[in-house]
């Protein structure tokens, strides 16, 4: 642990990138490759609401739920190649994607 006075631990010492060992952030993405399908699919202007991601806007982790489906949608956006696109939420709490490519 490094002491207030030296931020280094007192290890100057460089390493070659080669030998330094790491842990791998995050989790494996587990995308739906039918979603990423009908993304693929979704014409310019069109909206597709994902019903089988719909949230429950009173639960007490609604908002925590809705950043995870959120990213998981996007992440499935980019994999289907739609690049123009809108992620909006319905009073419902069901996430819709528009095309928004022109």
């Amino acid at each position: 642990m490094p002491n207030d006075k030296n931020m280094t631990g007192g290890d100057d010492e460089f390493v070659d990138a080669s030998e330094i060992e790491f842990v791998r952030r995050g989790r494996v993405s587990n995308l739906d490759p039918e979603l990423v399908a009908k993304l693929g699919r979704l014409p310019k202007g069109k909206a597709y609401p994902i019903k089988a991601l719909a949230l429950d806007p009173t639960s007490a982790d609604y908002k925590t739920e809705k950043n995870r489906v959120s990213a998981t949608i996007r992440n499935a956006c980019r994999n289907a190649g739609l690049r123009d696109f809108s992620l909006r939420w319905s009073p419902q709490g069901v996430p819709q994607v528009v095309n928004t490519a022109k």
